[in-house]
């Protein structure tokens, strides 16, 4: 074993690969329905870490390598949130950060006043706020002040970090399950799953023009997409089909060829006059109907109006798939990397269309770095900048609240001139694994020693303390995002993983709802969630010293 442990110690890169394999391995493993999941890579890091026999060194993984994995996983993170997130702001967030708010000060008012009657060091106590709520930046903005104190042990916030932060995952992740089978056949759940859960099958019918109100009037005066909310694919006039645009004219006892949903096909038949049974798709032997892969970045980010594909190519795009759910175009709909288009075309510019889009699985696996680097960038360096507080002190957000809020910010834009900053649901995905990956290994690493070695001290009192507060602040926000913002299940597992702002109960929230919801909720309370528990943390410390000295 000694042989096997110097192995290890010498190679850091062997050590973060073995972590995060058996990690792997280990959450995928699970007991009535509960699985550690993705978590299970910090809990396997934390055992390596207390592997330390009398006379040898710790284990080390370099702390660099948790902040870029911790700066990637926020980034794609507040990319792939961004348009989701201020849309739902809108509706939802001011309740949602409210809540927030108010268990992250009762979280700090309970931590404090317990901490102070178990008679321990302030230090150590805001290290179990900051493991609680499971939060990496806190602790490095609380170690600082500590260590800018002259006075205390800075790493006393390391211990009680390192004691209160595997029950805070854990707590998450134990809430979420029961939280979620309490709630997941309620009324509410079943109106968002057929919501949001899986869009309705879209379906394509002809229709009679008889209705008088449209004779002799374009498509785009009558703004059809907006009103009725189907896409005009084909249209028969004279004998002939042709593919039409907005300014085509429709004219009595044409027939058309409609896409939309079951409901909006309801009132496409009223809007339009009648129902028809002649099937014109078979009478259109010059146009063509292709689905194409959107792999160009050059189109990415524009929006369907943008691209003036009518002018261009007499082309119409009627439908696109994206993340397994298919939606009617219409012109305000920006198009992302990977998106699966259905375009409707003359058939000799089908190959021009092709190409315009790029069509190329190759092309899409391809990232744009530049942008990618661009964005993190723009993102660190958000987080460095100082914020002053009273009395002298300075707070920053730090590796994960800068790259977060500047991620939200471009993943709202989508593009920028050149740059497109989304990207593929498949890479995005990747690149936000391979981030929680490696900062769950770091983490769990440097936090095994601390860990083994304060429970023979202070370790039950700080274990405590962390598990109450952990408890308190989780159970609490389930309930009052579900009842008070009148939120989903999945909204409030992902509104209360924002509030620890932790991936791995982020991930758990996800796995049991399936609903992007838990995303959404996630990132819109994740900004203030970090921002505040980087100043109370600094807070419990402060006032800690100035009123009791400990």
């Amino acid at each position: 074993m000694n042989n096997l442990r110097q192995i290890f110690a010498s190679s850091e890169p062997l050590l973060l690969f073995c972590v995060i394999g058996l990690g792997y391995l280990v959450g995928k493993f699970k007991y009535k329905g509960f699985s550690l999941g993705i978590a299970a890579v910090l809990f396997i890091g934390i055992i390596f870490g207390g592997w330390q026999p009398k006379g040898t060194a710790p284990f080390k993984i370099a702390n660099e390598l948790s902040e870029i994995g911790l700066i990637l996983f926020v980034y794609v993170v507040g990319i792939t949130s961004g348009a989701g997130f201020f849309e739902s702001f809108r509706r939802r967030g001011i309740r949602f950060n409210f809540v927030v708010a108010i268990i992250l000060l009762a979280s700090s008012l309970f931590t404090f006043v317990v901490g102070r009657m178990m008679s321990l060091p302030f230090g150590q106590v805001a290290g179990v706020f900051c493991g609680s709520l499971t939060n990496t930046p806190a602790l490095a903005a609380l170690t600082e002040v500590i260590s800018n104190s002259g006075v205390d042990n800075p790493a006393d916030a390391a211990v009680g970090y390192s004691i209160a932060y595997p029950f805070g995952v854990i707590c998450g992740i134990l809430c979420f399950n029961y939280f979620f089978k309490l709630y997941k056949d309620k009324p509410r759940e079943k109106q968002a799953a057929a919501a949001t859960g899986s869009a309705p099958v879209l379906k394509v019918n002809n229709f009679k023009i008889t209705n008088p109100n449209l004779f002799n009037r374009a498509i785009g005066e009558l703004n059809i997409r907006h009103n009725i909310g189907v896409m005009i694919s084909r249209v028969r006039h004279g004998g002939r089909v042709i593919v039409p645009n907005k300014y085509t004219v429709l004219q009595e006892n044409d027939i058309i060829v409609a896409v939309g949903s079951p409901n909006d096909m309801e009132r496409a038949e009223k809007y339009f006059g009648e129902a028809s049974d002649e099937k014109i798709e078979t009478e259109s032997q010059n146009i063509d109907m292709r689905r194409i892969l959107v792999s160009s970045r050059d189109v990415a980010g524009k929006t369907i109006g943008e691209l003036d594909l009518d002018r261009k190519f007499n082309a119409t795009i009627t439908r696109l798939r994206r993340a397994d759910v298919e939606i009617v175009a219409s012109p305000d709909m920006a198009i992302e990397m990977g998106d699966r288009l259905i375009v409707v075309m003359p058939s000799e510019r089908a190959e021009a269309v092709a190409k315009y889009f790029g069509d190329s699985v190759r092309g899409l696996a391809e990232i744009d770095y530049t942008a990618l680097t661009l964005g993190i960038c723009l993102g660190v360096l958000f987080g460095m900048l100082p914020l002053p507080l009273p009395g002298g002190h300075k707070i920053s957000l730090g590796f994960a609240g800068g790259p977060l809020i500047v991620g939200l910010v471009l993943g709202r834009m989508s593009r920028t001139g050149p740059f497109v900053w989304s990207m593929p649901l498949e890479v995005s995905q990747t690149l936000s694994h391979i981030g929680l990956l490696f900062f769950l290994a770091g983490v769990g690493v440097r936090s095994g020693g601390p860990f083994w070695n304060a429970i023979s001290t202070t370790g039950w009192k700080l274990f405590f303390l962390g598990a109450g507060a952990s408890l308190i602040s989780t159970i609490a926000t389930l309930f009052l995002i579900y009842y008070f913002a009148h939120g989903t299940a999945a909204q409030a597992m992902g509104a209360a993983s924002g509030m620890q702002t932790q991936p791995a109960t982020l991930t758990c929230a996800y796995d049991l709802s399936k609903s992007s919801d838990a995303y959404i909720a996630y990132a819109t309370v994740y900004p203030f969630s970090m921002i505040g528990k980087i100043i109370l943390a600094q807070l419990i410390f402060i006032i800690g010293k100035s009123l009791f000295g400990v």
